[in-house]
């Protein structure tokens, strides 16, 4: 194998595997730069084994220029739509809003988490007759629930806590939908049709395919990402998020 195809994939599947291992919010991101390191690495067995193989190599190296190029044109077409999404709703008036969980570090919210809640507080302050389900469980470096974490943040700012409901059970997006709906029923004796919902804006698309699922009629309230290169690796880890949700 040529020195430029063992360099540049193996370096990249070092680097992708150090940034895997040291930076806790960068998981994906480091997943990514494996992935594309062991492209290169296929290329890069392909041209070597040129002479001996010709036509398994280039059978080869047909089919992994074709494979680049589906998903490159996939993840463009997701990514059209997934930033579509991320804009929300002009006016998204709801009797309920959802509100998404994110991390708490021990007691404290996230800096995503933060951004949610927000993003939350102008939305009950803007649609003063809204009730809000804040939905997260509690997970691991965390002392408290995320929805506990929420409740008491807001609360701290002035909004009424007649208008917070807590859902505690919630470990993923589909849980946080499914049991907040639950919740509503439980309480007020039907299911809404249509709900707000409050999350990052990179996460709205994959959001509202599984509030489809659940049968609600999804209206996004996006909460913006101050840091624009965790903006980057979370809105690229969405679009595979998206593929797995058509998936699956």
């Amino acid at each position: 194998m040529k020195k430029k195809y063992w360099l540049t994939g193996g370096g990249l599947i070092l680097f992708g595997i150090a940034l895997y291992v040291t930076l806790l919010y960068y998981h994906f991101a480091g997943l990514l730069f494996c992935a594309i390191g062991a492209v290169i690495l296929l290329f890069g067995l392909a041209d070597a084994i040129k002479a001996r193989f010709p036509k398994t190599a280039k059978t080869v190296r047909i089919l992994l220029r074709i494979g680049v190029c589906v998903v490159l044109l996939a993840a463009i077409g997701t990514g059209i739509w997934v930033g579509i999404c991320a804009g929300g709703e002009d006016d998204p008036k709801a009797d309920f809003v959802i509100v998404l969980g994110a991390g708490v570090n021990g007691d404290v919210p996230s800096k995503s988490l933060s951004e949610r809640l927000d993003a939350t507080q102008a939305y009950l302050e803007r649609y003063p007759d809204a009730i809000a389900i804040l939905s997260g469980g509690q997970g691991d470096g965390e002392n408290i629930s995320e929805a506990l974490c929420m409740y008491r943040w807001l609360t701290e700012r002035g909004i009424a806590p007649e208008r917070l409901r807590l859902e505690e059970r919630a470990s993923n997006t589909e849980e946080n939908i499914r049991y907040s709906l639950e919740l509503i029923e439980r309480e007020f004796g039907a299911r809404p049709k249509t709900a707000a919902v409050v999350s990052s804006s990179y996460h709205l698309a994959r959001a509202s395919l599984l509030a489809k699922e659940a049968g609600l009629d999804m209206l996004g309230v996006p909460a913006s990402t101050d840091n624009p290169i965790y903006f980057c690796q979370m809105f690229l880890r969405e679009i595979v998020g998206v593929w797995y949700t058509w998936v699956f």
